[in-house]
C-alpha cells in the first residue's frame, strides 16, 4: 500500500494534512500537559483528575453534536471545532508563560478545550465518505492511519523534545497555532460536505428536530445488534485500557527517571507499529480472516501491556509499545472501514458520536482510577491487571452474533448486509439505498 496516493484527491489531502499538523501540536501539547502536573504536584492522582473531567464531558457531548453533523456542514464544524481549541489552548499557554498553575482552573480550561475536542468528533467521522470516491474508502482508511501515525512518531519525538528545550510554553504555543493552520487546510476543501438527507418540513422547530434526529440515531444503532454489541465490547476494552494514558508519563518520568523526550519516544513507538500496521493490513487481511484478525490484534495489544512493566532498561519498553502499535491498527481498520461502508451518510455522523460515546462511555471511570491504582498498587500491578482483563474480553468479540460475516462482507455490499440482515432498522427513517455514502462533489 503506498503511504501516499494522489488519486484520493486534493480534499482528502487538504483536509487530512491540516488534521497531521493538529496531531503534531497535540502530541507537543500532551506530553507538556503531563510534565506540567507531575512537576507542580509529583502526583498521578492529580493528573487523573485533570484528564478525566475533561473526558467524560468530551464523552457525553459526542451524541449530542451528532445530530448537528448531519444536518450542517461538516467542513463548517469541524473550522470551529479547531478555532474553538486554538483559543482554549492559547490560555493554558498564557497561565503556563504567567507561572500560574491552579488545579480548577486547568480543568475548566481543559473542559472548555474537550467541547471543541466533542465537535470535531462528531463531524470527523462523517466527512472522509464526502471527499473520497465510494471504492476507494478502504485505501483512505489504511493511508489515514498510517499518516497519523507518522504525525505521531513525528509528534512524540517533536514533544518530548520540545518540552525539553522550549519548556511547557513553547509546547502549548505551538499546539494553539497548529489549530489555526489545521482550520485553514480544512477551509481549502471544495466538496459539499453538507449530508444528503431527506428535507424536513419547515415547521418544525429547530430543537425539535435536534431531539429527533438524536432519537433516531440511537434507535438505529439499537437496532443493529453487530454494531452495538461491538461497541459494547469495546467499551470494556477502553475501560481496561484507560489508565494507560496516566501510566505512561509517571512510567517514564517517576518510574525510569526519564526526561520528557523518553515519554516522547514511547509514544512514537506506538505510532511507529501503528504505520507497520497500516502498511501490512492488506497482506494479513488476505491470510487471515476479519473476525481473526481482529480478535488475535486485540490480544496482541493485552500481552503486550502485560508484559510492559517487567521489560528492563530503555529500549525494550519502545519494542513492547511498538508491538501495541501494531495491534491497535489491525484492529482498527478492518471495524472502522465495514462500518464507515455500511451506515447511510444521514445517519454517519449520529451513529458515529453514539457509537464513540458507547466505546468510551465508561473510560473516565478508568482514567479517574488510574492515580489511585498506581498509589495503591504500583506500576507494575496495574499493566498487568490492564492487559489480563482485556485478555478475558478479548473473546466476547467472537460471540457476537453475525460478527464475522459483517467483518468479511465486501465493500461493494457492505451497505447491503445491513438491509440483508436488519431490514427493520430503515424501515421507517428511508430507505438504506436512498441514502448511501457516495461521496457529494459540488
Amino acid at each position: 500500500m503506498p503511504i501516499f496516493s494522489s488519486d484520493l484527491g486534493k480534499d482528502f489531502w487538504n483536509y487530512r494534512l491540516g488534521q497531521v499538523v493538529s496531531l503534531l501540536g497535540d502530541s507537543c501539547s500532551h506530553i507538556a500537559l503531563a510534565w506540567w502536573i507531575l512537576d507542580k504536584t509529583g502526583s498521578a492522582v492529580e493528573m487523573s483528575s485533570v484528564l478525566a473531567p475533561a473526558m467524560v464531558v468530551r464523552i457525553f457531548l459526542m451524541p449530542l453534536f451528532g445530530p448537528l453533523a448531519d444536518k450542517y456542514s461538516r467542513k463548517a464544524i469541524i473550522i470551529i471545532a479547531d478555532l474553538w481549541r486554538f483559543v482554549f489552548t492559547g490560555a493554558l499557554a498564557a497561565m503556563v508563560f504567567s507561572n500560574y498553575y491552579d488545579t480548577y482552573v486547568v480543568i475548566a480550561l481543559f473542559i472548555l478545550n474537550s467541547i471543541g475536542s466533542a465537535l470535531f468528533q462528531a463531524a470527523a467521522g462523517g466527512i472522509v465518505p464526502q471527499i473520497v470516491p465510494r471504492e476507494k474508502l478502504q485505501i483512505a482508511a489504511q493511508q489515514t492511519q498510517a499518516i497519523n501515525s507518522f504525525a505521531g512518531i513525528l509528534g512524540g519525538v517533536a514533544g518530548g523534545i520540545v518540552v525539553s528545550t522550549l519548556g511547557v510554553f513553547g509546547a502549548f504555543l505551538i499546539d494553539a497555532l497548529s489549530y489555526v493552520l489545521a482550520a485553514w487546510s480544512t477551509n481549502r476543501i471544495q466538496s459539499n460536505t453538507v449530508p444528503v438527507r431527506k428535507e424536513v418540513p419547515q415547521m418544525k422547530a429547530a430543537f425539535h428536530q435536534w431531539t429527533q434526529d438524536f432519537g433516531e440515531g440511537f434507535k438505529l444503532l439499537f437496532k443493529i445488534p453487530v454494531i452495538f454489541w461491538i461497541c459494547i465490547v469495546a467499551m470494556f476494552l477502553n475501560l481496561a485500557f484507560a489508565p494507560l494514558g496516566v501510566i505512561l508519563p509517571v512510567l517514564a518520568k517517576e518510574g525510569r527517571n526519564m526526561p520528557p523526550w523518553f515519554l516522547g519516544a514511547l509514544e512514537s513507538s506506538i505510532s511507529l507499529g501503528a504505520i507497520v500496521g497500516a502498511v501490512t493490513i492488506g497482506y494479513v487481511n488476505k491470510r487471515i480472516r476479519a473476525d481473526l484478525l481482529t480478535v488475535m490484534a486485540i490480544a496482541m495489544m493485552c500481552v503486550g501491556t502485560m508484559v510492559l512493566p517487567w521489560v528492563p532498561n530503555v529500549a525494550l519498553p519502545l519494542t513492547v509499545l511498538f508491538w501495541i502499535g501494531i495491534g491497535g491498527t489491525w484492529a482498527n481498520i478492518p471495524m472502522n472501514t465495514q462500518i464507515a461502508l455500511a451506515i447511510p451518510d444521514a445517519y454517519r455522523a449520529r451513529v458515529g458520536s453514539i457509537m464513540g460515546f458507547l466505546c468510551q462511555g465508561i473510560s473516565p471511570l478508568g482514567l479517574a482510577a488510574a492515580g489511585v491504582i498506581i498509589s495503591s498498587f504500583g506500576l507494575t500491578n496495574a499493566l498487568v491487571a490492564m492487559g489480563g482483563i482485556g485478555l478475558l474480553l478479548t473473546p466476547l468479540m467472537l460471540l457476537i452474533p453475525n460478527f464475522a460475516k459483517f467483518m468479511s462482507a465486501p465493500p461493494e455490499k457492505a451497505d447491503q448486509f445491513l438491509l440483508e440482515y436488519y431490514p427493520e432498522a430503515f424501515g421507517s427513517s428511508g430507505d438504506l439505498s436512498s441514502q448511501g455514502t457516495q461521496p457529494l462533489q459540488e
